[in-house]
């Protein structure tokens, strides 16, 4: 299950959560199994994120850092 706080500070967009990402590079988040359908993630530092089982159809993840990310198992496509 995702770490509630983690989707919270996504939901806020991507700059809020690059800077947080910045400010604690130790975390790594917990995004597992969560509904991100259409989202915009372009540029969204998910270095190390675990994205399994998210579900994952039409977010925009181009210039995303998804270097060490999780994406075991994710559900649907993404552009």
């Amino acid at each position: 299950m995702a770490n509630e706080e983690h989707l919270a500070r996504l939901k806020q967009g991507v700059d809020v959560w690059n800077r947080w990402r910045d400010a604690h590079p130790e975390i790594e988040p917990d995004l597992s199994g969560v509904e991100l359908a259409a989202e915009s993630l372009r540029m969204a530092n998910l270095l190390e994120a675990n994205l399994s089982g998210a579900s994952l159809t039409g977010v925009d993840l181009s210039k995303a850092i998804l270097l060490a990310a999780n994406l075991g198992t994710m559900q649907s496509s993404v552009r």
